[in-house]
């Protein structure tokens, strides 16, 4: 949705102001959406030990 915002008649220093406040609101709005997606993604925790088969408690906790 383009819209375009009549500022003709407004001094130089407050079309600054203007522009700045959309600024901020586009950063909020992306900043909302990205975090939107953060939540939807899941990370499983992945742990490559090229183990096939079963391992004992033994095995496993050797190292202790």
């Amino acid at each position: 949705m383009a819209s375009i915002i009549d500022v003709h008649d407004l001094p130089e220093e407050e079309v600054k102001i203007i522009q700045d406040l959309v600024e901020c609101l586009r950063a909020r709005a992306r900043a909302k959406k990205e975090e939107a997606a953060e939540e939807e993604k899941i990370d499983f925790a992945a742990w490559p030990l090229g183990v096939k088969g079963t391992l004992t408690r033994e095995e496993i906790y050797d190292h202790l």
